[in-house]
């Protein structure tokens, strides 16, 4: 079941279930991607694994993780970053990003919010696994995102796939 909420100018969508269309077929491949990534990140006690991937078309643009370079880096601001210095960023404005857990929207949790990034950088479409839980700060990334025409996808379906590489922090 797929609802569509609108929060002006952007849209929020949420999708419940695999309906067999090739468009929920590829977010669902890439977000699987994205969850490679999260595992691969380092666990702390005070922030979540994430794990980012931009794609434009069927081509990945980047990819990236928290704390991947930097412990204070968050995946999105590091999937940006690599897509502006890789070969393929021409194809950065206009892309999706994949992501397991709701941006950040607080300079409480980045110098810069990881909203600010994305805004920034023109990405087109959000995918989130899940909506980030209330354990550090009351995100509003989704809202944030909303706000400025960004299109933003909860695949929900994977929420609890997208959760494991932070069961230490949930349990």
């Amino acid at each position: 079941m797929t609802q569509n909420t609108q929060i002006a100018p952007g849209s929020f969508t949420v999708i419940d279930s695999d309906d067999g269309t090739r468009e929920v077929e590829a977010h669902i491949e890439f977000m699987r991607l994205a969850m490679l990534q999260a595992s691969r990140a380092t666990p702390i006690t005070n922030a979540f694994n994430t794990g980012v991937l931009i794609v434009s078309g069927m081509h990945v643009v980047a990819d990236g993780r928290s704390r991947e370079f930097n412990l204070n880096k968050h995946a999105a601001e590091i999937a940006i970053t690599k897509a502006r210095t890789g070969s393929l960023a021409y194809m950065l404005s206009g892309s999706t990003m994949y992501t397991t857990m709701e941006p950040c929207s607080s300079t409480r949790v980045s110098k810069i919010p990881c909203t600010t990034h994305i805004i920034n950088a023109h990405i087109k479409t959000i995918v989130i696994g899940v909506k980030e839980p209330e354990s550090f700060v009351n995100c509003r990334g989704v809202e944030t995102l909303c706000a400025a025409g960004i299109n933003v996808i909860h695949l929900r379906m994977l929420q609890e796939e997208c959760l494991a590489t932070n069961i230490h922090l949930l349990t």
